[in-house]
């Protein structure tokens, strides 16, 4: 009988290495390559992220290179994929610590266990709000990636977290007159979408925000691989096309613009199941 092997992912410090070597041997990242190394010296996770993210877009041949101006700052990569348009990347990274303590969760996995926890919707948010200036005024789709290497991020980054964060976390109510319960959300918690006035009709209108932001990828970078989940902004100002990225699944809704209470979203794209999409760590050459 045929056995299948499977080959394991490099580590995080053998793409760090990989990174490093490939800023150092370019003369055009000079000064990219001095403020990797503060960086890494000041916030290593963050160095961490941009050289995982770099490695994962570079492996799915989408051609990643140093944009950010070292004077004037901007995303950092911008991303020419041999077919379709080509689009920038700004690499995020939540600090282990503040994770953990707003979902309630430990610092670290020490064995087997359960319990509840709170979801991270705002602190995403809030992620989001800080890098949508950053993403905008380039003419191009901006991709934002929010990274954590917690020990729970797996959890607090599956598919649950970008439906949250597009349509804020659903509340159920039960009528007093015995009819069926049903959900709604106040879209406080939306990266997306604000909700307005009402219109002739008496329905609310919700507008778009944060139309920089052509789509958001939530990445958990595990010690030899990484999985990734997104979601799609429904009018951004420069779409960004998910088969750039075939394999993860990205959440939108299902029909726009929104009038009224009716939210539907919709998976495109990913397995049937929508599962996280799972990237080995392959080293930079």
């Amino acid at each position: 009988m045929r056995q299948m092997t499977t080959v394991a992912g490099v580590s995080v410090d053998e793409i760090v290495d990989g990174y490093w070597r490939y800023l150092s041997r370019n003369k055009e990242h000079t000064t990219h390559f001095e403020q990797f190394k503060k960086r890494y010296q000041s916030d290593q996770k963050a160095a961490e992220a941009e050289a995982v993210v770099f490695s994962l877009i570079r492996s799915q041949k989408l051609n990643p290179e140093i944009f950010e101006d070292a004077s004037t700052g901007g995303p950092d990569f911008r991303c020419d994929p041999l077919s379709g348009e080509s689009f920038l990347l700004e690499v995020t990274s939540l600090d282990a610590a503040s994770v953990s303590k707003k979902s309630g969760l430990p610092l670290q996995m020490t064995g087997a266990g359960g319990g509840a926890f709170g979801l991270i919707t705002d602190k995403l948010l809030s992620q989001a709000k800080s890098k949508a200036r950053q993403l905008g005024n380039h003419g191009l789709p901006g991709l934002l990636a929010i990274t954590s290497d917690y020990d729970f991020a797996g959890v607090l980054l599956d598919r649950m977290a970008p439906e949250f964060l597009m349509t804020s976390a659903p509340q159920i109510n039960v009528p007093l007159n015995g009819e069926r319960s049903y959900t709604t959300t106040d879209l406080r918690h939306a990266v997306f979408c604000r909700p307005g006035l009402l219109n002739a009709f008496g329905e609310q209108i919700i507008y778009p925000c944060r139309q920089s932001i052509s789509s958001i990828l939530l990445i958990t970078i595990h010690p030899r691989e990484s999985t990734a989940v997104g979601l799609l902004h429904p009018e951004a100002t420069s779409p960004f096309n998910p088969l750039m990225l075939a394999r993860v699944p990205f959440v939108r809704f299902k029909n726009w613009p929104l009038i009224g209470r009716h939210i539907e979203t919709e998976w495109t794209l990913g397995d049937t199941e929508h599962r996280p999409a799972t990237f080995k760590h392959k080293k930079i050459t």
